[in-house]
Parts: C-alpha cells; sequence; structure tokens
C-alpha cells in the first residue's frame, strides 16, 4: 500500500474504534467517553459491530466482555443473534465465544442457547482472535481460553477487572434499558422505547428499524392502543402508532431532561460494516490507489442507502464524473465528515 492509504487505513479504523468505545463508555464501561451525544444507544447491533471491530482492540474487548458480566442480563440474546445473520454484522464465531464464556457468569438459558446456534461459526482452522495491527496482541502464548478455543479462536484467557458500572438508567440515551427495567426483555419494550424517541411509525417500519417480526409488533401495538398507551390514526391504507412522548420522558427519565434522538443503529452498523470489510480486505502489495479508490466506491455505493438512512444526519458526496482513482479524494473527505459527525476525530470533546 501507499503510505497515504495506510495512514486513511489507520486513521479510519481508530475512528471507528473511538466511535464505538464512547457508545459503550456510555453503558458502563470504564473509561473516558468524550463528547456527550444526545442519540438513543442500541445495545444488541452495537455488541455484535463490536465483535468484529474489537479484535483490532484487545482492551476493548476484555473491557466489553467485563460490563457484560454486570450487564449483559440486559442484552437480548435473541435479537442479537438475528441482527449477526439478517444483517451481516459481526461475527459470528466470536459472538458464539462470548456467549459460551458468558455461561460461566450467568446462568439463565439465554446464553446457552446462543452459543449452541453459533457453535457451527467455528473456525478451521483456528485463528488467532486478535489481529496484528495498531500495536495490539496476535494470539496466545500457552494459556488459551477454551470458550474461544472451541470456536476456532486463539486468545489468553479473559481476565476481567470488574470496573464496569451498572447502565446509568437516569442518562435518556440508555432509555431502552431503562425501558426494559420497566417492561421486560423483549418487542414491547423496544417498541416503547423507540416511539419515545420518534414520532410513531407503522408497525412494519417500526418492525424493519428494531429487526422483530412484523406481526409480532403489530400485535403488541395493538394491545398498547387498547390499553390507551399508544394511539392510532389511519394514513392512507396504513396506520400509524404514537405515544404521548413527553408523558412517558417524565416517566422514565430525569425531570427536564432533553428527549434523546433515536439512530436507526442497524443500518448505521450495516453501512460502517461493509466500509470497515473492504479497508481490511485489501491486500497491502496490490493496493495501489487505483484498487484501493475502485474498492472504496463500490463499498460506498453498497453503504450509502444505510449510512443515509442511520438518521445521523451523514452527507455522501456525488461520485459521478470522477474516473477512477479520481474518487479517492472524495471517498476520504466522506469518511472524514463522517467520523467528525460521530465526535470520533482525535481531539474531539
Amino acid at each position: 500500500m501507499t503510505t497515504s492509504i495506510v495512514t486513511f487505513r489507520n486513521e479510519f479504523t481508530e475512528g471507528v474504534l473511538n466511535f464505538i468505545w464512547q457508545q459503550w463508555c456510555r453503558m458502563g464501561v470504564a473509561g473516558s467517553m468524550g463528547q456527550k451525544k444526545s442519540w438513543v444507544i442500541d445495545p444488541e447491533p452495537i455488541l455484535a459491530f463490536t465483535t468484529e471491530v474489537a479484535r483490532h482492540d484487545a482492551r476493548m474487548f476484555d473491557e466489553v466482555m467485563d460490563w457484560l458480566v454486570s450487564n449483559g442480563h440486559w442484552i437480548n440474546t435473541q435479537r442479537f443473534s438475528t441482527l449477526l445473520h439478517q444483517d451481516n454484522v459481526g461475527n459470528r464465531a466470536v459472538a458464539g465465544a462470548m456467549a459460551s464464556w458468558m455461561t460461566e457468569h450467568d446462568k439463565s438459558m439465554k446464553w446457552r442457547g446462543l452459543a449452541q446456534r453459533t457453535v457451527s461459526e467455528a473456525r478451521s482452522p483456528e485463528e488467532p482472535l486478535f489481529h496484528v495491527a495498531m500495536g495490539k496482541p496476535g494470539g496466545a502464548s500457552g494459556n488459551e481460553d477454551s470458550h474461544f478455543q472451541r470456536y476456532g479462536l486463539i486468545r489468553e484467557r479473559v481476565r476481567t477487572r470488574g470496573l464496569s458500572q451498572s447502565v446509568n438508567m437516569k442518562d435518556p440515551v440508555n432509555i431502552m434499558f431503562k425501558s426494559r427495567a420497566l417492561f421486560g426483555i423483549g418487542i414491547r419494550a423496544d417498541v416503547m422505547a423507540l416511539m419515545m424517541s420518534t414520532d410513531g411509525s407503522h408497525p412494519r417500519d417500526l418492525a424493519r428499524t428494531l429487526g422483530y417480526n412484523p406481526m409480532r409488533v403489530q400485535e403488541v401495538l395493538v394491545g398498547l392502543a387498547e390499553a390507551g398507551v399508544a394511539f392510532v390514526r389511519p394514513v392512507g391504507l396504513a396506520k400509524h402508532y404514537w405515544i404521548d412522548r413527553d408523558k412517558w420522558l417524565g416517566i422514565l427519565t430525569e425531570k427536564q431532561a432533553a428527549a434523546p434522538r433515536w439512530i436507526n443503529w442497524r443500518a448505521l452498523t450495516r453501512g460502517l460494516s461493509v466500509i470497515w470489510r473492504q479497508v481490511w480486505a485489501l491486500e497491502e502489495a496490490r493496493a495501489d490507489p487505483y484498487i484501493f479508490s475502485s474498492k472504496m466506491r463500490s463499498a460506498m455505493q453498497s453503504a450509502r442507502n444505510d449510512l443515509l438512512g442511520s438518521g445521523m444526519g451523514l452527507v455522501i458526496e456525488d461520485d459521478k464524473g470522477c474516473l477512477a482513482e479520481a474518487y479517492l479524494p472524495v471517498f476520504i473527505r466522506d469518511v472524514s465528515n463522517m467520523l467528525n459527525v460521530f465526535g470520533a476525530v482525535k481531539g474531539e470533546g
């Protein structure tokens, strides 16, 4: 690779890792979170994305494992599994190894079930869990973790520090956790959290955003309407459901707290995954500016709709008229602007 491409890849990787780190710190991982954004945090798509990107940051990976010991009971493992498969986000073998390890710390069946569903994703032959990049270690040194070995992943035994805090339920961005504490871990809680952060929607749109079966979401909304919790009005042939946001936010969050902004984390992590994989799939010896530009154009075209539809307010330039490597500066500007929106650029916050 040319020096400029290597520099871009390192800066992009660091920016994405910083961004994901900020979300985990907001959820209770021990560390500095930088800027405090007002968007809702959705744990399952973030966890799914983490199973892939944190292979480039051993510290982040193990701090998330530490968080799971204290807060894993808030994770909807069925939804997590669905997003891994439906969205092609994250690494299913890594997710399975995490779940297997969690069976030692959470005796409920949910982690055991996830571990069993993903064991078929085991790597053969074995490979190091952590990539040798940015000063992070690669494999283990004779003290391999058996849970990860079961999935064909080599690493030293996980040793957590026990520094993660419980999720701060008073922080409005953690409204999904607060909703789960009130309504239980399932569709009802997540539907309520989404409607408290938006003006409501059609059942099918809600299902698509959250990753649930549309019929199940419809049943939940009908029940909420019958109970007087939700309201419904016809919009053409469809029905639009909403709730009294101010009322419910007053119940679930601190008084005078600003309403959190809904971010479609499913769409965002899908889009970021496409670019991340293309950036790291390039063979260093062959990645001249022409090849890199071509691959990145293809990745951005595939990721474009998801990134624009995430609700982050991202702007992606039109690539028409940018032939061959002339597109490369456009791509780099798009990514730089994206990281700025995330607040993930070094020096921000």
